[in-house]
């Protein structure tokens, strides 16, 4: 359970508990069992209500039943779920890649794709990565991040339809391969893409959970090892996790 200022919720905070309540429960709960759960008197809670249903945010759905509103779902048109992932992430993914002077991307999964949402470069030779390009999921390091963390049956599907086209030699095509690199990358908390989708192309992604612990993008650092070496992968994985828990806590 929540626990409560002895002094009892602000009348703002008052307000956005029952709101988030009303949105939360969409219209299956009347409003006496909201307002008791949050331990706002009855009165407040409709005297709460009424306002919220004046400027169209919340809207009756019979009697003591209430539920979102049309302003509401015109107001959330206007929202780009990915544009405020990307504002939140930016600064502490410029920092990450002047910190460790390589390139560091934030990618979400879309249509069975990564989606690249920022690209920050901070050093090292020039990845072939864009803003807004798409990439195949199941050889980059935020891919293989994203589909491990995807449902089984949604896994099981995506893996289901290989083989997959072989982009360099050590890229994986086979499926039964592919499902057990899913695995260990769902038991690791982290992948790593070592020259599967372009030779000397080295990259290690961490998922980005939202408050609810859900996986809604990954945070990848990535470095052309034009020499043939190898960029101290502990090193760059610690700071990685931490620029991810950084973001996670402003969320």
């Amino acid at each position: 359970m929540t626990q409560r200022d002895p002094a009892g919720p602000a009348p703002l905070q008052r307000g956005l508990q029952l709101f988030s309540a009303i949105l939360r429960d969409g219209a299956s709960r009347v409003l006496r069992e909201q307002a008791r759960e949050l331990d706002i008197p009855l009165s407040t809670a409709y005297r709460l209500v009424a306002a919220l249903c004046r400027d169209g945010l919340v809207a009756r759905a019979g009697r003591g039943f209430y539920g979102p509103g049309l302003e509401l779902a015109e107001l959330l048109r206007r929202v780009d779920r990915r544009a405020i992932l990307a504002a939140a992430t930016r600064p502490h993914l410029r920092r990450l890649a002047r910190r460790l002077r390589l390139t560091a991307h934030l990618g979400v999964l879309e249509d069975e794709m990564v989606t690249y949402l920022l690209k920050e470069q901070g050093g090292g030779p020039p990845v072939f990565t864009q803003v807004g390009c798409q990439l195949e999921a199941y050889c980059s390091a935020i891919g293989k991040v994203l589909l491990a963390h995807l449902p089984a049956a949604e896994r099981d599907r995506y893996v289901g339809a290989g083989p997959f086209v072989a982009l360099t030699p050590r890229t994986i095509t086979d499926p039964t391969l592919l499902h057990r690199e899913l695995t260990a990358v769902a038991e690791a908390g982290y992948a790593v893409d070592d020259e599967e989708v372009t030779e000397q192309l080295r990259c290690i992604a961490v998922p980005l959970h939202d408050r609810r612990h859900r996986v809604v993008a990954a945070i990848s650092a990535s470095r052309i090892e034009a020499g043939g070496g190898r960029t101290a992968d502990a090193m760059v994985l610690d700071a990685v996790r931490d620029c991810v828990e950084r973001i996670e806590r402003q969320l």
